[in-house]
C-alpha cells in the first residue's frame, strides 16, 4: 500500500514558471515508461498572466515558489514534501527571482529572504538565520529541513495512517530527520560532517546531494533553455523525493517492528542472566542502532555487553559483543582473547563448554551449536 501511495504522489504534476513560451511536457517521463499511471501534464508558461488559467491545468490553483537557475537538493526534495501536504497537494511549482510573482505565491521555499512560518515562507539564506530542526538535533536547516519540521509529521501519519500525535509518528518523523534529511541540511549549509582539518581519505560524490546536483544542465550542452533546466529540476523532484519515500517505507515496514523487538528484549534482559549485561532476541532482526538508543532512552546500567540469536541458516547461536558505538569496531567488552581465533572442538576444549563453533580473530563475534552453549560462553566472557 505504502509503495502505492509513493507512485501516486511522484505522479502529480509540477508546473513551473519560467520566462518562455508555452509548452507541454511529461513532468515525470521515466515513471511512464515505467508503466505507471499517465501523470497530467506540465504547463510552463511566460508570465503571471498565465496564472489564471492554473485551475484548468496541473495544480489545485495554489502555487510553491522556488528559484530558478542551479538547483540544489534541498529545494527539489522541499518542493516535493510540501506537494504531499493537504494544504498544498498538487500544487504549481513556480521557478522564477522575480519578487513580485514570489510576493504572490501561497508558498515559497529556498529563496526571498524570510522565514516565516505564518505566512509559508521556508528561506535560510538570510542573516541571523539560525532555526534548527530541535529535538536534540543542533544542524541549521535548509530549505528541506524547514518544510520537513512543520509538515513532516502531517506526511508520516498520512502514509501510517494514523493521527499525528500517536507515538510511532513522533518516532519516525524524528528517526527520517536522523537518517535522510539532517545530511542535506548540513551539505547545504556547507556543514562538516567531522570536526577535523584532515585532508579526507577518500572523495565521495555517490550520496543523494552530489546526485541531484548532477541533474543540473551541464555547461557544455548547447542548449540552457528554461525549459531544459525546468526539465531537469522536476527529475530532481522525483529523485530526491523518492528517496525519501523510500526511507518512509524502511521505517514504517522494517525500523518500527524492529524496535519493538529490541525493546521488549531489552526489557527482559535481567530473565536472561542476572548481570542484565546479556540479551537475548527471540526474533532476528536489525538489532544495533536500536539496542543505542533505547539504552539512552530507558538509562540502561549496566549496558548491555552480548547480543545472542539465532543464525537462520546453520540453526546455531551467536553470541556478538556489542560496540562502544553504532559507528565504531571497538566492543565494549569484545570476547576473550585467548579464545579468539580457535574452532570446533579446541575452543570447546580450552572453553569447557560443549558445542562450540569458533570466535573471531577480533572477540566481536562467535558461536555455539546451541542456545544453551552461546549463553555459557556469554557468561563466561563476562567473567573474564
Amino acid at each position: 500500500m505504502l509503495a502505492a501511495c509513493a507512485w501516486r504522489l511522484s505522479q502529480r504534476v509540477v508546473t513551473f514558471l519560467p520566462r518562455v513560451r508555452p509548452q507541454i511536457l511529461n513532468p515525470f517521463p521515466m515513471a511512464a515508461a515505467a508503466g505507471a499511471t499517465s501523470p497530467k501534464r506540465l504547463r510552463v508558461y511566460s508570465s503571471a498572466a498565465g496564472d489564471a488559467d492554473s485551475s484548468n491545468g496541473a495544480g489545485n490553483g495554489r502555487r510553491v515558489g522556488t528559484h530558478n537557475g542551479s538547483f540544489h537538493c534541498d529545494e527539489a526534495l522541499g518542493c516535493f514534501l510540501i506537494r504531499l501536504t493537504s494544504q498544498f497537494a498538487g500544487a504549481d511549482v513556480v521557478r522564477t527571482r522575480d519578487s513580485q510573482i514570489l510576493d504572490s505565491l501561497e508558498a515559497v521555499l529556498d529563496v526571498g529572504g524570510v522565514y516565516d512560518p505564518s505566512r509559508h515562507r521556508y528561506d535560510h539564506h538570510q542573516k541571523g538565520f539560525n532555526e534548527v530542526f530541535g529535538h536534540g538535533f543542533n544542524t541549521k536547516l535548509s530549505s528541506a529541513g524547514l518544510v520537513y519540521k512543520h509538515f513532516g509529521k502531517e506526511i508520516i501519519a498520512k502514509e501510517l495512517q494514523l493521527n499525528e500525535e500517536h507515538e510511532d509518528v513522533h518516532r519516525v518523523y524524528l528517526a527520517i530527520y536522523k537518517s535522510f534529511v539532517e545530511a542535506l541540511d548540513a551539505i547545504d549549509n556547507g556543514i562538516n560532517q567531522y570536526d577535523t582539518e584532515q585532508t579526507p581519505k577518500y572523495v565521495n560524490n555517490t550520496h543523494l546531494s552530489s546526485r541531484v546536483g548532477r541533474l543540473n544542465p551541464d555547461w557544455t550542452d548547447p542548449d540552457q533553455s528554461p525549459e531544459k533546466e525546468n526539465a531537469a529540476f522536476q527529475q530532481a523532484m522525483a529523485l530526491a523525493g523518492s528517496e525519501f519515500m523510500e526511507s518512509v517505507r524502511f521505517h514504517v515496514k522494517s525500523w518500527l517492528p524492529a524496535r519493538s523487538i529490541v525493546m521488549e528484549c531489552l526489557l527482559s534482559r535481567g530473565n536472561v542472566d542476572p548481570s542484565g549485561e546479556i540479551m537475548v532476541l527471540d526474533r532476528f532482526c536489525p538489532w544495533k542502532l536500536h539496542l543505542f538508543e533505547l539504552e539512552q532512552e530507558l538509562k540502561t546500567d549496566p549496558l548491555t555487553k552480548y547480543v545472542l540469536y539465532e543464525d537462520e541458516r546453520s540453526k546455531g547461536w551467536r553470541v556478538q559483543a556489542v560496540s562502544v558505538a553504532p559507528d565504531r569496531f571497538e566492543s565494549r567488552k569484545a570476547l576473550p582473547e585467548k579464545w579468539r581465533g580457535m574452532r570446533d572442538d579446541e575452543l570447546s576444549k580450552e572453553t569447557g563448554i560443549p558445542g562450540c563453533v569458533f570466535i573471531h580473530m577480533s572477540g566481536f563475534i562467535g558461536g555455539n551449536k546451541t542456545y544453551e552453549g552461546a549463553l555459557e560462553m556469554a557468561r563466561a566472557a563476562l567473567k573474564c
